[in-house]
């Protein structure tokens, strides 16, 4: 119990202030010990000034009543030294003096004391005094604590702040918003302004906007900005500001300041991904999306209007499937570069400063902005006023495509690319940014369509054309299954006999409720889409097993040709595909004739090696529409090829002093040299009949012998050239029934 009880004694004993009294006066000193202890204050008593400091730094006294004239040191001295050391600097010092004169006054304040007794000493009023300058002493520590806490936080969160008195227009900077900002302090502590002479230029006016509106309006904001440092690096900051109501009804304006430097460049890095190209470092379609939404109403309300322009770089994979992809990329920086050249478009650099600030994207794209959409596809941005703004598309895509007049270089190597522009322009400001995309799109398409390396304006007509080929892409999923293809067949007759040598398989599609479809308008969805295999499969199928039964009935000899497209050709399994249709239909091979384009050839790297393989099977291989591709004589005897059928457009109103028969004439006669047989496509008039036959070519097909069949017609037409045996007569029409 008395061990608790002499705990509980020191613990409180502990607890009570310790007042360090330095008196010479022995009286004095006694006295006024006697006086603190009985008010429950602990005492420390000395008699000189120089064991002052060393007492100060052992025991940490709350308070020091010191007198001012003491035999070795003099008080104030013993303040200043006080002051100056960091155990003592804050500690209260009560200068005790019989000295009421005002420069003694003057000098014990100056020295650094807290407060000053006049001897003698009234014991009862210097009792509280102390408790008063004990409580003062905590609250400041409290505070000087809560200060430190703060300012640690705001170095190591790299936050400042700063105050404005709105009514008396007085403003003071933390030292870590001076830090913050590389300020001078002694110029910063009363003078807010400041803040915007150390910003970026263009900053400026934005800062100064937020501090103005925060102001006026009495209400908060944020504002992001760069602070230039003496070393010319930059740093972004966010800044804070809130209206807080101060005494007597005063208003203040406080501002927070936080570098968000590295958080910036993390979100740069987050944008750089997520709206440009990683190829060529332009916008990408999002960014894209996101500029024209809100440049379609501005410029419409400055009477301008948006044009966008698609460009597609033509057969671009040939590029990547001879030279190898590296290259590829080097063409498509080098197209970006031109690009960006011509239009004088802002850098991908500026516009990611401008997106990582706001995703208010400001107009100002002076001549326009270029983007890529894909794989091979870029875009034009530009804004133009007034009703010659299509003009002003259609100069730019002219200008545009004369770009690719000049070639590009990958190590020391020219490449030529050509390139098809479909182009549009916004009609109002309500325009959705995805509907002038897709129209510049459906333009794209159209010159694509018609060619490639051409130009075309978005026209209303390509939406019901679009239309069409969406309801036949959706149409021809369910053609094959119910039946609607039918497979017509084209003879084609020995031009020196007139004997029927074969048929050519052509494909029709007789639509439940559009009657028959050209092949034109569904062929090269089919393509797109893939559907084309498995059509082109039924069409082998069916073709093989109708000329099997022809051969059965002997009213043919020679080969049914069918057509190979270029996705039927990249198939792994073709020659598997062809020798099960064969096996099926019970058609010997030599009776099998495939026909592949120049096209299909120079896309298919493994081509040679594929053909080779399908005539080890006894399948005879024919090169269709030869001078509509490369009309490269070199492939004549780079692919092992068995016939070789000239296109209609040579054959289209052929003379004898045309160029036309010129080409034919070069051809028919390499071809024969190399055993091949020469056919003439799209012949339709006696007059073409009489000149190919004078340059040799071996075989003819066309509306002049006889327009495409069903199976069952053309079995009747194969017995009708079999009643009368027929014999040719020279510029007689004996092919015509």
């Amino acid at each position: 119990m008395n061990d608790d009880a002499n705990a509980s004694d020191k613990s409180q004993t502990a607890e009570m202030p310790l007042i360090l009294v330095v008196e010479d006066n022995p009286v004095e000193r006694a006295l006024v010990s006697r006086i603190l202890s009985n008010a429950q204050f602990r005492v420390l008593a000395v008699d000189c000034g120089s064991q002052v400091l060393d007492l100060v730094v052992k025991h940490n006294p709350d308070l020091i009543l010191l007198d001012a004239l003491l035999p070795d040191i003099d008080g104030f001295d013993v303040c200043l030294q006080l002051r100056e050391h960091p155990r003592s600097c804050f500690t209260p010092v009560v200068m005790l003096t019989g000295l009421d004169d005002v420069s003694s006054i003057d000098r014990a304040y100056e020295a650094g004391s807290t407060d000053f007794f006049t001897k003698p000493i009234n014991h009862s009023l210097l009792v509280h005094r102390l408790r008063y300058l004990l409580r003062a002493r905590r609250t400041m520590d409290e505070l000087r604590l809560s200060q430190q806490s703060l300012a640690s936080a705001q170095r190591v969160a790299r936050l400042g702040h700063w105050e404005l008195n709105i009514d008396k227009n007085r403003s003071t900077l933390s030292d870590e918003m001076c830090q913050l900002y590389q300020l001078d302090a002694s110029r910063a502590a009363s003078d807010y302004h400041v803040l915007l002479a150390a910003c970026h230029p263009d900053d400026q006016p934005a800062l100064r906007r937020a501090i103005d509106n925060a102001i006026e309006g009495a209400a908060g904001g944020r504002v992001e900005h760069r602070v230039i440092y003496r070393d010319g690096s930059e740093r972004v900051m966010e800044m804070h500001l809130a209206v807080l109501p101060g005494d007597n009804g005063s208003r203040h304006l406080l501002g927070i300041s936080m570098d968000v430097t590295t958080r910036k460049e993390t979100e740069r890095e987050i944008l750089r991904l997520a709206y440009f190209d990683r190829l060529t470092g332009l916008p990408n379609r999002s960014l894209l999306e996101l500029i024209l939404d809100q440049e379609i109403p501005r410029a419409h309300l400055n009477g301008a209007s948006v044009a966008v322009l698609f460009i597609d770089l033509d057969l671009f994979s040939r590029v990547n499937n001879a030279m190898g992809h590296s290259a590829g990329d080097a063409v498509l920086r080098q197209v970006a570069t031109r690009l960006n050249r011509l239009l004088e478009a802002p850098s991908p650099q500026v516009l990611l400063e401008r997106l990582s600030l706001s995703m208010e994207l400001s107009g100002g794209w002076h001549g326009g902005v270029v983007a890529r959409l894909g794989a091979d596809i870029f875009a034009v941005l530009m804004v133009r006023r007034g009703a010659d703004a299509g003009d002003a598309a259609a100069t730019l895509a002219d200008k545009v495509q004369q770009l690719f007049q000049q070639p590009f270089l990958y190590r020391g190597q020219e490449v030529f690319v050509t390139a098809s522009l479909g182009f549009s322009r916004s009609e109002a400001a309500n325009c959705p940014s995805e509907t002038l995309l897709q129209q510049a799109d459906m333009a794209l398409r159209e010159a694509k369509t018609e060619g490639r390396n051409d130009i075309r304006q978005y026209h209303r007509g390509l939406v019901t054309q679009v239309s069409t080929q969406m309801s036949i892409q959706t149409d021809l999923r369910k053609a094959l299954r119910q039946g609607e293809f039918q497979v017509y067949y084209q003879p084609k007759l020995e031009i020196a006999s007139g004997r029927v040598t074969g048929f050519e398989a052509l494909i029709r599609w007789q639509h439940p409720q559009r009657g028959q479809i050209s092949p034109a308008q569904f062929i090269t969805v089919a393509e797109e889409t893939g559907q084309i295999v498995d059509i082109g499969r039924w069409v082998l199928q069916a073709a093989c097993y109708q000329f099997r039964q022809w051969l059965e009935q002997s009213l043919v000899s020679g080969r049914i040709a069918v057509n190979i497209s270029a996705r039927q050709f990249r198939e792994p399994n073709l020659v598997a595909m062809v020798m099960g249709a064969l096996e099926q239909s019970g058609l010997d091979p030599r009776h099998l004739e495939l026909e592949i384009t120049e096209g299909v050839l120079m896309s298919a790297p493994n081509a040679s090696d594929l053909v080779a393989e399908l005539r080890s099977c006894g399948i005879s291989i024919a090169l269709d529409d030869f001078g509509t591709g490369f009309s490269s004589l070199a492939y004549l005897t780079r692919f092992p090829i068995d016939t070789l059928k000239i296109d209609r457009c040579f054959v289209h109103d052929i003379t004898h002093e045309s160029e036309q028969a010129a080409i034919v004439t070069a051809v028919t006669s390499l071809s024969h040299r190399l055993n091949l047989k020469v056919v003439a496509e799209g012949v339709e008039t006696e007059a073409e009949l009489q000149v190919i036959d004078e340059l040799s070519c071996d075989d003819v097909q066309g509306f002049l012998v006889c327009q495409p069949m069903p199976a069952a017609e053309a079995g009747q037409w194969l017995r009708a050239q079999a009643l009368p045996a027929r014999t040719r007569q020279p510029g007689l029409d004996v092919y015509r029934t």
